[in-house]
């Protein structure tokens, strides 16, 4: 009974006037019918068209509703002499199973293909990000004005960037940042690491000096404001001196208060 059922050529166009006379017949707009099986209107005016065919899940209740059987449904003709319906409605909810199944496979080896994909370039990423992939030299002399702690212009002063910046991942830049008007940042031996997004929080760029073995301040507040190129940027000394690039920066660095954000000024690249 299930392979005939199967094999069954379904004429679209008959089923269709069948639905849309048993419908009228009973008084029901497409509207009520969508109703009463839980789809839309154009789903029943597309069915009666001819131009689609009810889902196999709907066709049980899509002949309740119509006071027809199955069969008729499927053969778009009322019969007199049918096949038990019991045993079309049987064989109707087991294949209507066989397709859920098929479809809960299809998508479970989507989902198994995408996450076996998503592994590999997770496992990609790491391999080429240990290798050093993503890292981008850096060799840079920029000239930065000094202003005083009430940011008044005071002179100017040279930053040597020597390093290397990593651009994906978490990015970052590991090398000297060396301020001639801070002595203690350009002795041998002393590096930073300067870091956007710094503290996982997205606008947030921090510096940190250390010797090996040990962090240390070096006279240096934490925070400060830097592009990716590094050739704009603003920071304050712990005596309150301020070294930017650019005045913007001044008064975001006087306020006391760092502000999450992406700084892009005149002189950024």
């Amino acid at each position: 009974m299930l392979y005939w059922l199967q094999v069954m050529q379904m004429d679209k166009t008959k089923t269709g006037e069948l639905i849309a006379a048993a419908r009228k017949e009973k008084s029901l707009t497409q509207k009520d019918l969508a109703q009463r099986l839980h789809v839309s209107d154009r789903a029943v005016s597309k069915w009666e068209r001819g131009a689609g065919f009810p889902d196999v899940s709907l066709l049980e209740p899509l002949a309740d509703a119509l006071g027809l059987t199955v069969l008729d449904l499927l053969r778009g003709e009322e019969q007199e002499a049918a096949e038990p319906e019991l045993t079309v409605r049987r064989a109707v909810a087991l294949l209507a199973r066989q397709t859920r199944e098929r479809t809960r496979r299809r998508w479970g080896q989507i989902l198994g293909s995408l996450a076996a994909l998503a592994l590999a370039g997770f496992v990609l990423f790491g391999i080429l990000d240990r290798a050093g992939a993503f890292l981008r030299p850096v060799s840079l002399t920029v000239t930065a004005v000094v202003y005083t702690p009430e940011g008044d212009p005071a002179g100017e002063t040279d930053v040597i960037i020597d390093g290397t910046r990593k651009i994906l991942g978490d990015r970052s830049f590991v090398g000297r940042f060396a301020i001639s008007c801070a002595e203690a940042t350009c002795r041998e031996r002393v590096e930073a690491c300067i870091r956007w997004d710094a503290m996982k929080t997205e606008g947030w760029q921090d510096i940190q000096y250390y010797r090996p073995g040990e962090f240390c301040s070096l006279g240096v507040e934490r925070m400060l404001y830097i592009t990716e190129s590094m050739q704009s940027f603003g920071l304050k000394l712990e005596d309150g001196t301020i070294v930017a690039t650019d005045a913007a920066y001044v008064p975001l660095l006087l306020s006391g208060y760092y502000y999450s954000i992406r700084p892009v000024f005149s002189n950024q690249f």
